[in-house]
């Protein structure tokens, strides 16, 4: 529920919350986007800090302050009045993300389950989760056009508390630190991982934001293209769903990077987007692969590194991920600005998704357990 709800009041509302802002006070897109995008920078730069606390202390506390932060932030969105204001609700907004979106989540159940009770958790979690866009899009727009701007900010906020108090009643109070005292050091694995997986959100990301545009340029109905935009997220349910027991049969690093390579010939497979079954076909495919990927990259680093130091090394790898997800909008924004088309851009994600495959791969190769081949661990001094 903590990951449901904070996806969903904190990522998929803003859209509409950005929108009733910029009605409200007569600001642009730009002076909404901005702040939003300081928030996921903030999420990103506080990651490894956060995840080598919940390494050393549980998650507990931290899951549960970062629900009444995110309920906090939200009070200072609908009190503010001013731009200044604005932002510094969504700066601590970013802070609230930081610990109860998936990164964070993931971290505490490496720390209090194992083996297959841990991956089922997960897929519960991300099922779940998965449906955060679909029920608070409806919602926030309900309360919205229901009770105004600042009532709606309210709300989400008191549903925030009530799902910390929730955190703090249901997860343990005790807790076991890791017995590393020192500092997790990275091993050279580290960053060919950190790259491969920041390439695969820049894909995700990137044709995430163009598909719509893409299909309206490529003659299709509104309808038909926010239709297909619903397929793809759709899909990432199965995709979830079927990696488990793939899990049983092929270890974490080649199962990961068969998706990687599933997203990138999704990718090639829009070009051909103008016959509306191949645009389908991509449209599934992608959409599989990309929800499979949050339980992959999870699996990779336990695999190669075991759950006791696993907090820093995701908080590690999720600066490079989230800092990507922050500024790939942008990215494609200027790219789409010079270009004037989607083919630059589209083969653009495919070589970064085939590029993150060989990083995958540089990775070194594992046994059938899934660990590393050698046997050896990243040391911590």
């Amino acid at each position: 529920m903590l990951s449901t709800v904070s996806y969903g009041a904190l990522y998929y509302a803003q859209p509409l919350l950005a929108v009733a802002t910029e009605q409200a006070f007569g600001w642009s897109r730009t002076h909404t986007g901005l702040a939003f995008t300081l928030a996921l920078v903030v999420t990103a730069v506080l990651a490894p800090g956060v995840g080598r606390t919940l390494d050393r202390h549980g998650g507990r506390v931290l899951l549960t302050a970062g629900a009444v932060l995110g309920a906090a932030a939200f009070m200072v969105l609908a009190v503010s009045s001013g731009y200044v204001m604005f932002v510094a609700g969504w700066l601590l907004a970013g802070l609230a993300m930081s610990l109860t979106f998936y990164e964070a989540v993931f971290a505490v159940l490496a720390h209090q389950l194992s083996g297959p009770a841990r991956r089922r958790a997960s897929l519960t979690i991300t099922l779940v989760a998965g449906l955060a866009s679909t029920v608070f899009v409806p919602l926030t727009t309900v309360l919205l056009q229901s009770f105004g701007r600042q009532a709606t900010l309210l709300g989400l906020s008191a549903l925030l508390l009530i799902i910390g108090a929730l955190v703090w009643k249901v997860l343990p109070d005790s807790f076991r630190a890791s017995s590393v005292s020192s500092p997790f050091v990275p091993d050279w694995r580290l960053p060919w991982l950190t790259m491969a997986f920041t390439l695969a959100r820049i894909v995700t990301v990137g044709v995430g934001l163009q598909l719509v545009p893409l299909l309206l340029g490529s003659g299709y109905l509104p309808l038909e293209a926010a239709g297909l935009a619903a397929l793809m997220g759709l899909a990432a349910l199965p995709g979830r769903m079927l990696f488990m027991p793939l899990m049983a049969r092929w270890s974490a690093l080649p199962l990961t990077g068969a998706l990687i390579a599933q997203l990138s010939f999704a990718t090639f497979l829009f070009h051909l987007a103008e016959f509306k079954l191949v645009a389908v076909l991509a449209a599934a495919l992608f959409g599989m692969a990309s929800g499979a990927l949050t339980l992959a990259r999870t699996e990779v680093l336990l695999s190669f590194y075991g759950p006791q130091v696993f907090g820093s090394v995701n908080g590690r790898m999720a600066r490079s991920v989230n800092g990507a997800q922050a500024l790939t909008p942008l990215g494609v924004g200027l790219l789409f600005t010079v270009t004037a088309a989607y083919t630059a851009s589209l083969n653009l994600m495919v070589a970064l998704g085939m590029a993150a495959v060989l990083l995958l791969a540089s990775a070194g190769p594992m046994n059938s357990l899934g660990r590393p081949a050698s046997g050896d661990f990243p040391r911590h001094r």
